[in-house]
């Protein structure tokens, strides 16, 4: 099973899409069928967001070395979130996805010290675009819960992110539930794509996490 999905191993900086403010960072390492991927965020990015290439300082950053930062960097009311993301490519699970009744349970990470990132969007699929490709992505609850799940789409050009720069936004194409997102999902699903399934904890609050 391949793992690569969304992200880049390492680290990558995370900002507005149209403002460019920076929002936080994401740490990822292979995990599973695919990735666990922890996100640092100073605020709830509400779906507008774009992953960029780490500053310098972070480009060769081990877990231990993002662990270390983690309590400097935080914000108060800061978001932080184990991710962990399962990748099924195409042909090697399913030539076609299938519905939401018979898809993969999601695999959540366990936090540390007790038992993305995206905001569930009132139906609208969200689009993620790199150059000139475009995945998709639904939502199931959101980041100011204690847990959430995402859907993702991604097409068979699509490059992690992370050394290579994607933007996350609400787009205008509607999915009232899961089973309407794999119908949208399977009209550009073929060969090099991949649909990845992640499974969310989320901590929010004053101070950095126990353990990150």
């Amino acid at each position: 099973m391949t793992t690569t999905g969304l992200l880049d191993l390492g680290a990558a900086e995370v900002v507005d899409r149209t403002t460019g403010e920076l929002l936080g960072y994401v740490f990822t390492l292979a995990s599973g069928k695919g990735q666990l991927q922890r996100w640092l965020l100073f605020r709830d990015p509400r779906n507008e967001l774009e992953i960029r290439p780490p500053p310098a300082s972070m480009a060769s950053f081990t877990l231990a070395d993002w662990q270390a930062q983690v309590p400097s960097l935080w914000r108060p009311n800061g978001y932080y979130v184990w991710a962990q993301a399962d990748v099924y490519p195409h042909g090697e699970t399913w030539t076609q996805i299938p519905p939401a009744s018979a898809l993969p349970e999601p695999s959540f990470p366990e936090r540390p010290g007790s038992n993305y990132q995206l905001d569930y969007t009132g139906g609208k699929v969200i689009d993620v675009l790199q150059e000139d490709w475009r995945g998709s992505a639904y939502v199931v609850r959101g980041l100011s819960q204690t847990s959430s799940i995402e859907y993702w789409s991604l097409p068979a050009r699509y490059r992690p992110a992370g050394s290579t720069r994607a933007v996350v936004s609400v787009g205008t194409e509607e999915a009232t539930s899961l089973d309407a997102f794999v119908r949208l999902a399977n009209t550009s699903w073929g060969p090099g794509c991949k649909f990845v399934i992640t499974g969310c904890l989320n901590h929010h609050g004053t101070a950095a996490p126990f353990a990150p």
